[in-house]
């Protein structure tokens, strides 16, 4: 992927053009975020990586566009637009229409051949359960339209919308904490209301990530903006270290989904 990356920085700066990846996972992101340094280094600062994936509030799945400084902005929110449809998916008849989920979403998906790396975010109507929108690469958006028509035993009715139009949210809850580390565990154990020994146990059996990776280290420092999800509970961004109260106790937030 990194090879791959160097590829595209370097015919951007070459052709003086706009180019990008395919949906990066959080924890390719996460590689690329590693290296970003030396990236801007090897290539002497004359470029910009943007990791956007379509939503301007929060995306878990993103493409990494790199382009010259000096490109023009117009150019740039063009080819942005040019790269990312926003589909719209809706059971045809909401009465008999099964609950569906992401994984429904993303199997019917995967049973018609498309590639995960084409496709980004898939946001639930969290009410209806029977509808859905799904970011994904322009190139492949009327495959999907013309060969999807049902999801699980739901026949729906698919049509592609405006990027800002999207009718369904990301909800956060703002979450407050006091911990007296920034313990992986000790966040855990906050966010989602658990013993210290049940949030332990949840890293221990690998099934907490961070940025999209296995971690097993309840004693992992968390650092600001790290994405944390864990099995069956849920996920969070971990905000930042706001400040030390006279007991020494981290004061701090995190960005719970809902």
């Amino acid at each position: 992927m990194l090879s791959h990356i160097r590829d595209l920085s370097s015919r951007s700066l070459t052709y003086f053009c706009i180019t990008s990846t395919s949906f990066l996972s959080l924890s390719e992101q996460s590689i690329f975020l590693k290296e970003y340094s030396s990236l801007n280094k090897e290539f002497n600062n004359n470029l910009t990586y943007l990791l956007y994936g379509g939503n301007k509030e929060e995306n878990d799945r993103k493409i990494l566009f790199i382009y010259p400084k000096d490109i023009a902005q117009e150019e740039i929110d063009t080819y942005i637009e040019n790269e990312i449809s926003l589909l719209l998916i809706k059971a045809k008849n909401k009465k008999y229409s099964d609950q569906l989920s992401h994984r429904d979403f993303l199997g019917s998906l995967m049973n018609l051949g498309i590639k995960r790396e084409t496709i980004g975010d898939i946001l639930i109507d969290k009410t209806s359960k029977n509808s859905g929108t799904i970011y994904v690469l322009s190139s492949i958006k009327i495959e999907i339209i013309n060969n999807l028509t049902t999801i699980k035993h739901t026949p729906i009715d698919i049509k592609e919308i405006n990027l800002n139009e999207s009718p369904y949210k990301l909800n956060f809850e703002y979450i407050e904490i006091y911990v007296s580390s920034l313990r992986l565990d000790n966040i855990i154990k906050e966010a989602f209301n658990l013993s210290r020994e049940d949030s332990k146990e949840l890293i221990i059996k690998e099934c907490v990530f961070v940025n999209g990776e296995t971690k097993t280290n309840p004693s992992y420092i968390l650092k600001k903006d790290e994405r944390v999800s864990i099995k069956g509970k849920g996920k969070f961004i971990f905000l930042d270290e706001s400040s030390i109260n006279k007991k020494g106790r981290y004061h701090t937030k995190i960005k719970k989904y809902s």
